[in-house]
């Protein structure tokens, strides 16, 4: 998406996945490289992203108890972004509002752990899906908060109505829907109430753009591109014009 002066996008995580083989003796779907491309990656990638974390205790577990999930962090700074992330059989960049601008900073350092992850395996790799990630947030009560289907209706081209007890309210709402697109990507729309880290009454929706595909790394980039263009454009669709205009003017806190 274009920079927003004051954007409440929370986080941006662009995701790629691809096949495992199975292993011949216990039929377990598993990433055979991964342990010596973990090691691998570490070393390439340690004078950017010289700060690397495990999220889960894996190797106190068989790595394919781990399938398709990020185990470790590699940072610039300590907790900070962007940050790369690897697991069998997946990899993902992460960005946040603070640093995100995706021709200036998020392609480039896609790029840069697209070349490091292949280098890392050991050659080019043939990648079965991609997602683009997009996780917005904004503080209710920035806007005259009353209550969750009015503010809804008001702020987003969406709205829903409870018609079995009028005079009850929900206090917390949860909202899912998934369109097939014609060229093979699916979007799907997240819509709910939660927190900010200040405890305060947060709106948060995710705009995720998914592609079940082989691509090569040319191919994936090609297409986080175009992903990245429609999220912009369903992004400014699904939001009411003066609620779009207000990430000109007010400044929402992080989540």
């Amino acid at each position: 998406m274009s920079r927003l002066v004051n954007a409440p996008l929370q986080e941006v995580i662009f995701e790629v996945g691809w096949s495992l083989d199975i292993d011949a003796s216990s039929g377990i779907e598993t990433d055979s490289r991964f342990n010596l491309a973990l090691g691998s990656l570490k070393t390439l990638v340690k004078k950017e992203f010289p700060f690397h974390v495990a999220r889960v205790p894996f190797y106190e577990l068989a790595p394919h108890a781990f399938n398709r999930q990020a185990v470790m962090q590699f940072r610039k700074e300590p907790k900070g972004r962007p940050l790369l992330q690897l697991g069998p059989g997946v990899f993902t960049v992460n960005d946040t509002d603070k640093d995100y601008d995706w021709n200036e900073s998020f392609k480039p350092t896609l790029l840069y752990g697209l070349e490091k992850l292949e280098e890392a395996y050991d050659g080019s790799m043939l990648y079965e899906h991609a997602v683009l990630r997009y996780i917005d947030s904004v503080r209710v009560d920035d806007y005259g908060f009353t209550d969750w289907g009015s503010f809804i209706a008001k702020n987003l081209r969406f709205s829903f109505e409870n018609s079995f007890d009028t005079d009850m309210l929900p206090r917390d709402v949860s909202f899912q829907q998934l369109f097939d697109r014609p060229n093979g990507d699916q979007l799907q729309l997240l819509v709910g109430s939660g927190t900010n880290t200040e405890g305060e009454r947060c709106l948060i929706w995710e705009t995720v753009v998914s592609r079940k595909h082989a691509f090569d790394k040319e191919g994936l980039i090609a297409w986080g591109q175009e992903a990245h263009v429609y999220s912009s454009t369903i992004f400014k669709q699904f939001c009411q014009p003066e609620f779009y205009g207000s990430f000109h003017k007010i400044r929402h806190s992080g989540l």
